[in-house]
């Protein structure tokens, strides 16, 4: 009985009446293939949601709309720009986080994504393994402003009566965890002083508002919202968080050359990612439309108009760029000793 299930076993099937199962099985894989080919190519075939987690009408809504526009044109479909608002930006984020991974719903965020991550014990969404880069919109300086008023010719003056009036002195922020609450606390550490008086709002608008009318000492925000009223003369602008000065006040230095803090570089951003998984060439190929749109003079100009500048750069480079501040701002809260909501 043995040897006669060993010779059934030993038999062997020749190889010419697999040639038929297999070609079979190969094109019943090729049309699969070719859908997604088609896909990626023919992309985009329908209306693309374009997710903005902040309130209408604020700098963030202004680009996502800009750029919209600017695909709309380029890529034959209508991008539509919608508010998911809510929880400092985690709602619409956590919702294209979860979205379905084809490209069409997008989402246009701030770099509050990444000091997010440090704040929050549950966004709702993997700030670094949780999108698809797609490219950085635009960048923009962050600056220390102060009232009109205040006895400080300069930031070197400025870090002199702060480290003279410690609490006494209040320091204005876009909300807490926020990149401007952040970017002054990481100043404040490096510079060496103990502390001062922290007050948060919700957004840049009253900030600026009570900063003109004295009510707070000094603010760090975006420079955007600063500029005019720095130019009428109803606050100052010290310095501006970027190793390069900014276009929007060419005038007024950096810390980098205000302080020994040569390496002091933060700058404030705009970006789009896709949910996770959104296939590459899809990727690419919006990609490279971000980058066509960022050198349209239409485009730069509505930028110029908000104090920002076009960047772009790829998903490769928007992926550095996120993994490195998730890490500048854990160092920043740790060392803060604040605890995530």
């Amino acid at each position: 009985m043995h040897d006669v299930l060993s010779k059934r076993m030993a038999v062997r099937v020749p190889f010419g009446w697999m040639l038929p199962i297999l070609a079979m099985a190969v094109m019943l894989l090729l049309p699969a293939a070719g859908a997604r080919g088609e896909d990626a190519a023919a992309y985009p075939s329908k209306p693309v949601h374009v997710i903005v987690p902040s309130a209408a009408g604020g700098t963030t809504d202004i680009v996502a709309r800009v750029i919209a526009q600017a695909l709309t044109r380029s890529l034959g479909t209508t991008f539509i720009v919608e508010q998911k608002v809510g929880g400092n930006t985690n709602i619409g984020s956590a919702f294209v986080s979860k979205a379905a991974p084809d490209g069409y719903t997008l989402l246009v965020n701030t770099d509050t994504l990444t000091s997010n991550a440090s704040m929050y014990k549950n966004s709702g969404y993997d700030v670094v393994n949780g999108f698809a880069p797609v490219s950085m919109l635009t960048t923009a300086s962050g600056a220390l402003a102060v009232r009109k008023d205040l006895a400080v010719a300069n930031l070197g003056d400025f870090v002199a009566l702060a480290r003279k009036q410690g609490k006494a002195l209040s320091m204005a922020s876009t909300g807490n965890g926020t990149v401007s609450h952040l970017t002054s606390l990481m100043f404040r550490q490096r510079i060496g002083l103990a502390a001062w008086t922290e007050v948060p709002y919700q957004g840049s608008a009253k900030v600026v508002s009570d900063l003109i009318g004295g009510h707070v000492d000094a603010a760090v925000a975006m420079i955007a919202p600063f500029v005019q009223p720095a130019q009428s003369g109803d606050l100052r602008l010290l310095a501006v968080t970027t190793k390069a000065r900014s276009p929007a006040a060419p005038d007024v230095p950096t810390v980098a050359e205000s302080t020994t803090l040569k390496d002091f570089d933060v700058s404030n951003w705009t970006a789009m990612l896709a949910p996770p998984g959104t296939p590459e060439p899809i990727v690419a190929k919006l990609a490279a439309a971000v980058e066509v749109a960022l050198r349209d003079p239409d485009v730069q100009k509505a930028f110029s108009a908000l104090g920002i500048a076009p960047a772009g750069g790829g998903p490769e480079a928007l992926a550095k760029s996120i993994r490195d501040n998730v890490v500048q701002w854990h160092a920043v809260v740790d060392r803060a000793g604040l605890s995530p909501i």
